[in-house]
Order: structure tokens, then C-alpha cells, then sequence
């Protein structure tokens, strides 16, 4: 009974709490990733082009492997646009039935995003299995239970613990961009001293994943016990 009171409780301020903040966070981080995907996305569909500077923007190798990179792609792009909305209270009371539609395909992007990431791993570079593949994995994993749990509990009606687990989902799979920041971090602190750099780059080649994870958890963690 008290977890039903609670939910409805949650359900009731959600139509007058503003999230905009969030939300326009969320658009700006995933277009991280997001907005260069559809520009990979397109060269690859119409082939090389004769400019060096867009040439230069994607990896070679994709034009041998297209399909991981186009199914990995294509689901990164469909997250970038529908995940963010899912935190907006206007949108979740305005629209409920568009609200229900990107939910579904958030969790389809999110399975298909895991998937693909590690099928672009094993065809285009197949013989690292260290442990930056060992990060790839676990966030693959993490998105998956994270996001499957998510919608459990909101087929349960448990809407407060559906909430809880999207903010996890969203931590874990924002685990891809935070490595961006962790770097700049570095660079321009201990990356200053010289006799750091060589190891510096190859620790942030293998553990960058693992430390985003754990920055992004804690920081999910933070923010559901202050709301």
C-alpha cells in the first residue's frame, strides 16, 4: 500500500515539476555521440567523398565493416531522440501515448546500441580484449538490466521505481561520453607533467570506461536522493 501511495504521489507532481534543465542537458550529451553518428551514418551509405576534411572524421575501416556501424549508428541516433524527452514532465502529461511510443523505442535503441557496441568491437578490433574491452561489456550489460528492469517496473505500475531505474539506464549508458570529460580533466592536470603522458594515455585507454561507470552511478545516486 505504501508504494502504491508513493507512486501515485510521484505521479501527481510530475505534471507540475519543470525538467527542462535536465532535459536539455541529456539533448546536449547525447548529441555527443549522436550528431556525428548521422554524419558517419551518411558517408557511409553514400561512400567516400572527395573531402579530406569529412573523410577525416570517420574511422577507415568502417567503409569495410558498414553494418555493425550502420545498426549501432542508426540505434545511437534513435536513442539521442527519444531518450531525453522521456524526462520531461510536460511532455510525459501533454503527450502520453507519444510518451509510451519513445519509451519503447528507448528501450529497442538501448538493445540494439549494447549489442552493436560490442559487435563493432569484435569486427574492427577483434584482437583487443583487455580491459577496455572488459568496460565495453559491462556497459553493454548495464544498459540492458538497467533499461529491462526500467520497463518491468513500469508494466508493474511501479512508476517511482521505474523513474529510479531510468535515471540508472541513462547513467550507464552516458558511460560512452563521460570518458570525453575525464580526459580533459586529466590532460590538463597531471597530463601536464611530462613524465606522466605515457602512462596517463594508456591508463585512460584501458580504465576510462570503468571510471565514467562508476562517476555516472554515483552521480545518478546523488541526484535520486536529492529529488
Amino acid at each position: 500500500m505504501s508504494l502504491i501511495t508513493t507512486d501515485k504521489i510521484d505521479n501527481s507532481l510530475a505534471g507540475t515539476t519543470k525538467n527542462w534543465p535536465l532535459v536539455g542537458s541529456l539533448f546536449a550529451l547525447t548529441a555527443i555521440p549522436g550528431i556525428p553518428a548521422i554524419l558517419i551514418i551518411v558517408l557511409i551509405l553514400t561512400g567516400p567523398i572527395d573531402s579530406a576534411l569529412l573523410m577525416s572524421l570517420i574511422n577507415p575501416s568502417y567503409f569495410e565493416s558498414p553494418l555493425a556501424v550502420l545498426v549501432h549508428g542508426s540505434s545511437g541516433i534513435a536513442f539521442f531522440l527519444t531518450m531525453p524527452l522521456q524526462f520531461s514532465p510536460a511532455f510525459r502529461q501533454n503527450h502520453p501515448q507519444w510518451h509510451r511510443i519513445a519509451g519503447r523505442v528507448v528501450l529497442l535503441s538501448a538493445y540494439a546500441m549494447a549489442a552493436s557496441g560490442i559487435w563493432m568491437h569484435q569486427v574492427l578490433t577483434p584482437d583487443e580484449l583487455g580491459m577496455r574491452y572488459v568496460g565495453l561489456i559491462l556497459i553493454s550489460l548495464g544498459i540492458c538490466v538497467a533499461f529491462t528492469l526500467a520497463f518491468y517496473f513500469v508494466i508493474k505500475g511501479q512508476i517511482a521505481a521505474h523513474r529510479r531505474w531510468m535515471y540508472r539506464s541513462v547513467a550507464v549508458s552516458l558511460a560512452v561520453v563521460t570518458p570525453l570529460f575525464i580526459e580533459i580533466v586529466a590532460v590538463l592536470t597531471i597530463g601536464q607533467v611530462e613524465a606522466f603522458k605515457p602512462f596517463l594515455v594508456q591508463f585512460l585507454h584501458d580504465y576510462d570506461r570503468l571510471i565514467a561507470l562508476c562517476i555516472n552511478l554515483l552521480i545518478a545516486e546523488l541526484l535520486l536522493r536529492k529529488k
